[in-house]
């Protein structure tokens, strides 16, 4: 009778750390990928950000050569129009000294003329200074208005290039301010899910000791054999299934979960791991972090990964990811276990 009631007791107790440690394991992937999405975020942000910084710096080298070409417009109008203005009072003097006194001219030009002939050519020298003299002053006119529109339409440039400068320095601000509050959220919930994880492994180790202490519940012991030919093949087996996709339950090439992954890549060489992460950080022979090699499972708070060497892992990560190569820094280690 009692020790049904002390059974029964076991197996709530049980279900109870089994379904705490569930629910924090829950928590710690929900912040993982909110701190994702926020990283991803910040990462947008700082890659418009640089965009916007590429483009501000080409607005100020244009804006810099427009006021060249302006500043080099407007010397060209003053040039234009002074000699404009000289052309002006030449030409008036010679209207003055030529046609200040007409009648007296002709009568000159008649009584000095040898022939017709030359009355006509003298008369026809005078129409040819006046005709050079109008030509000339068009001439510069159109080259002076020439300049000025030139000069209007370089000023039209450098406003529309000052507008879209002082447009993307507007938005280079708001870029800063978002980057700010991204970098905050991203510090708080890398806080947040420094907590849960730390609080996940606390859990673990507190429910894995009470339900061996109390129910006898273990698993199988294995023994390492320092195999390191066979941790060799495993480590090589697991490149070949970079890029399959993480899939919650699954144990094979279609999917993977964390530990369905270590699980299966052992399984290809004969050595049963338990399937759930939480029991294979309690199998095999247990060695420090200092002491791991590849091949060796790297456990987490819920979480456990094939070590790779150089400080590195192979893994099923989380949902809407794939198997992939990484740091095997990625949350706090709980500890590392030898199968092989």
């Amino acid at each position: 009778m009692y020790k049904k009631i002390f059974k029964s007791l076991v197996a709530v107790s049980l279900i109870t750390a089994i379904m705490g440690t569930t629910v924090l394991a829950d928590e710690v992937t929900d912040l993982q990928n909110q701190k994702d999405q926020k990283q991803q975020e910040l990462d947008n942000y700082e890659d418009e950000l640089a965009y916007i910084l590429v483009r501000i710096d080409e607005m100020e080298l244009a804006l810099a050569q427009k006021n060249n070409e302006i500043e080099e417009a407007q010397k060209e109008l003053a040039e234009a129009e002074e000699k404009l203005s000289l052309q002006y009072k030449d030409m008036k003097l010679r209207i003055k000294y030529m046609y200040e006194d007409q009648s007296k001219s002709l009568s000159e030009v008649f009584l000095t003329s040898e022939s017709m002939s030359e009355v006509l050519n003298k008369t026809e020298y005078v129409q040819q200074v006046y005709s050079y003299d109008r030509n000339k002053l068009e001439e510069m006119s159109n080259t002076a208005a020439n300049i000025k529109e030139l000069k209007s339409s370089l000023e039209k440039d450098k406003n529309e290039l000052t507008t879209m400068t002082e447009e993307l320095t507007q938005q280079q601000a708001v870029l800063y301010t978002s980057i700010s509050e991204s970098k905050d959220s991203l510090e708080e919930l890398t806080t947040k899910l420094k907590n849960a994880q730390e609080k996940a492994a606390r859990t673990i180790v507190a429910s894995s000791a009470t339900s061996q202490q109390t129910a006898n519940v273990t698993v199988p012991p294995t023994t390492a054999n320092n195999n390191s030919a066979l941790a060799s093949q495993v480590v090589a087996a697991a490149y070949n299934y970079i890029g399959v996709p993480y899939v919650s339950g699954g144990a094979s090439p279609s999917g993977f979960d964390c530990s369905g992954f270590t699980s299966y890549l052992f399984g290809q060489f004969g050595v049963s791991l338990s399937r759930s992460s939480s029991a294979q950080s309690y199998g095999g022979v247990a060695v420090s972090m200092s002491e791991a090699q590849p091949g060796d499972i790297i456990c987490y708070a819920g979480h456990v990964a094939l070590y790779v060497g150089n400080g590195r892992i192979v893994h099923a990560p989380v949902p809407g990811k794939t198997v992939c190569e990484t740091s095997v820094n990625i949350m706090p280690i709980t500890g590392v276990r030898r199968y092989w």
